[in-house]
């Protein structure tokens, strides 16, 4: 009986290290193990690009600093390699070359990035054809996820050149950023929620009278984009808001007193400024400094930069911005998670970081989740499993508290929750900080205002 019981036992033990040593065997690193390489898509002629630049290369130092990214079909840990595709000024003609040469010479395993809506919609045409995952941090405009059959090629007619019908390809691409729509909405319901009633106590104005609002934009996907979209939220929704101007300029232009001058002329409560950090600064100072249009000018999130900041002087202050991330807003709205990102950007470039960058950043952690949920750098497995992506909010606040793409319609976006910026000048800096004045409460954060909106000094409103 011993005997058996010893022979029963060595033979347990064989069997344990028989299969411990096939274990062992199948964790030895493949050979085919090498870094896993990202193309960053980006504009660095523009203070965005380089803010998307330094919030990339933080996420890569965190991943590879943290043992990089296992990937089960080799093994092993990798690394992540940063290849650049320097899309200079993010013009079409500048945006392809950059992005072909990182896919067909570089063979990077996937595309972050992408800034103007007309270079992206360009670019990308190189990732759909090649079957590359692009996880697009930046163009507003819908069409970058919805120009193929899964959305209805965004309501484009047949014969449009922007239409893709290559639906696999189109499969391909994902969008990490707020469309025009998404903006637009809060932008609008601001206006009917927040300021109308103000000017309606403050000027004693009849509760018939609608909010007039002037749209001034650049002539792009971009800005025709948050014209239209604004235009039908008021409509379908109904709202007491009067397009009383709509002016576009070329996307060259660097003056604007002409058509700030016919918006003055208009007599607007409110001016929607629709157009990237530069112009924008220089719009809402010729228009208050050279034209004498002292109202209430309302920007886009892509220019939650400091370089915006920094621009404005104290033209900016008590103007608006629409974000979905707010560096300098500070407690309550703060995430754990933005803290931390606001405070090591701080540490590693002695600046604060912006929205772009934000964005990106998170765009990394997305791709390290989908390849490790993969197990492999197949491009058709990381596309499923970025499309299947549930981690939780990082940087970009959702609806759900979880990063989500959609697959209907809406195809392949994400549901950030949006916000309202007041800009108020702080003497100890010598720039404008913000906080924010709406809406009160959101999904995924809960409480988010900070104070009240206020007009600003020497506001004028338009006809009564």
């Amino acid at each position: 009986m011993q005997k058996k019981l010893i022979v029963a036992v060595v033979a347990a033990i064989v069997i344990i290290a028989v299969v411990i040593a096939g274990w062992q065997l199948t964790q030895v690193p493949s050979p085919e193990a090498r870094a896993i390489k990202i193309g960053l898509v980006a504009c660095y002629e523009k203070a965005e690009g380089q803010d998307m630049d330094r919030a990339a290369k933080l996420a890569v130092k965190e991943i590879n600093d943290a043992g990089g990214v296992y990937v089960a079909e080799w093994h092993t840990n990798v690394q992540i390699e940063l290849v650049i595709a320097d899309t200079e000024d993010d013009t079409p003609g500048k945006a392809v070359d950059p992005v072909t040469r990182a896919v067909t010479e570089d063979q990077v395993d996937l595309l972050i990035g992408g800034y103007t809506s007309a270079g992206t919609l360009a670019d990308q045409v190189v990732a759909i054809d090649e079957r590359v995952p692009y996880i697009i941090t930046g163009a507003s405009s819908s069409l970058v996820t919805r120009r193929g059959p899964q959305a209805n090629y965004g309501g484009l007619p047949e014969g449009d050149p922007l239409r893709i019908d290559d639906e696999e390809g189109m499969s391909y691409m994902f969008h990490y950023c707020t469309t025009t729509a998404d903006y637009s909405k809060t932008v609008v319901n601001f206006f009917a929620e927040a300021m109308k009633p103000l000017l309606d106590s403050t000027y004693e104005f009849d509760s018939s009278r609608n909010l007039r609002l002037a749209i001034l934009y650049r002539d792009d996907a971009f800005g025709k984009g948050v014209a239209a979209d604004s235009k039908s939220l008021i409509e379908s929704n109904d709202l007491p808001i009067d397009i009383v101007a709509e002016r576009s300029y070329p996307a060259t232009a660097t003056s604007f007193q002409t058509d700030l001058t016919a918006i003055k002329a208009a007599k607007p409560d409110a001016v929607y400024v629709v157009d990237f950090i530069a112009n924008t600064a220089e719009i809402i100072k010729e228009g208050q400094r050279d034209v004498g249009l002292n109202t209430v000018y309302i920007a886009v999130e892509c220019c939650e930069d400091p370089a915006y900041y920094t621009l404005l002087g104290e033209y900016g202050d008590k103007q608006l911005l629409e974000s979905k991330f707010a560096p300098y807003a500070g407690p309550p709205f703060y995430l754990e998670s933005i803290e931390t990102y606001v405070t090591n950007y701080q540490e590693e470039y002695d600046t604060i970081p912006g929205m772009m960058g934000a964005d990106t950043y998170d765009a990394f952690y997305i791709a390290k989740d989908a390849i490790e949920r993969a197990g492999t750098v197949d491009k058709a497995a990381v596309r499923a499993a970025i499309e299947s992506c549930a981690i939780e909010q990082m940087l970009i606040i959702t609806e759900t508290g979880k990063i989500e793409f959609s697959t209907g319609t809406d195809y392949h976006e994400i549901a950030p929750v949006t916000f309202i910026e007041q800009l108020v000048w702080n003497e100890d800096v010598g720039e404008c900080r913000s906080v924010i004045v709406y809406p009160a409460t959101a999904e995924g954060v809960g409480e988010l205002k900070q104070t009240d909106f206020v007009l600003p000094d020497g506001y004028e409103h338009g006809s009564p």
